[in-house]
């Protein structure tokens, strides 16, 4: 008898507002729980963009080799060729291609190297189109003197459309000499970025829109999550020598116009 007073007494301690409490706490733990999964998740993806990065620079150091130390144009528009510098770069992720890519080959090779392009944070639909997380820090000739000096306020990433390459031409025959950037005229390759990310709807691999990019103010432009969900509000930057930092993109610089502007241009020290 006296063992099953104690129980009821027990028992009928248990008020509602105890249960609701218990509950409460479960709850906040769970909820620690789960940001501690999204933040590691979110750690591991930074860390893979970043890969995917390093990935991407070896294959612009490849290109280089291969065509006197020259850095392929962030876009080009002729008569004749429309390019983009993941066009250009794409065979030296897939090594094993021939010299001479065949169309079937080519489209092998877009399938493959596709997902080197994308950040996985990168959750902005493309409609269709494959996505590219990344854009070349623009050197637009419609506003610069080439060729670049040492205080130049431009990026690496040449913005070559029609009236820029003819203003190159050579002869009446249509011969263009166009402008390239060679690596050795970057006097601080480790303060220089040459991928920056952009997360655009537009920004999708294989064409020239949006391969190249003039700001900050254009590198975040997702619609369907916000800047604080990408990266913890930090962007991954390639720069020219191999190595990638993530930075608030305020830190970066990037043609603000206000003359400190940061690893987005070819200037040292800035």
């Amino acid at each position: 008898m006296i063992i099953g007073f104690h129980r009821r007494r027990l028992y009928q301690g248990l008020t509602r507002l105890d249960l609701l409490g218990t509950a409460a706490g479960f709850l906040a733990l769970f909820l620690v729980v789960i940001a501690s999964v999204c933040m590691a998740g979110e750690k591991r993806r930074i860390w893979v963009c970043a890969s995917h990065l390093k990935t991407l620079g070896q294959a612009f150091v490849d290109y280089a080799h291969d065509h006197n130390d020259e850095l392929p144009p962030a876009v080009l528009e002729s008569r004749t060729v429309i390019t983009s510098w993941d066009i250009e770069i794409a065979p030296y992720l897939a090594p094993k291609l021939s010299k001479q890519i065949s169309a079937e080959e080519w489209k092998n090779c877009q399938e493959k190297v596709a997902p080197i392009f994308k950040c996985p944070s990168d959750r902005e639909p493309r409609a269709g189109a494959q996505p590219r997380s990344y854009s070349m820090p623009i050197y637009d000739l419609k506003k610069a003197s080439w060729p670049p000096d040492e205080q130049s306020t431009e990026g690496l990433g040449l913005y070559l459309e029609a009236k820029a390459v003819k203003q190159f031409r050579v002869t009446d025959a249509a011969e263009v000499e166009l402008p390239v950037i060679k690596t050795s005229m970057v006097k601080a390759p480790a303060d220089t970025a040459l991928l920056v990310e952009r997360i655009s709807i537009l920004n999708a691999l294989w064409a020239p829109k949006f391969a190249c990019i003039a700001s900050v103010g254009e590198q975040f432009d997702a619609k369907t999550f916000g800047a604080r969900d990408f990266h913890r509000g930090k962007m991954n930057y390639l720069m020219l020598d191999g190595h990638v930092e993530l930075l608030q993109p305020s830190q970066s610089g990037g043609h603000l116009g206000t003359g400190k502007q940061g690893v987005w241009t070819i200037r040292p020290g800035d």
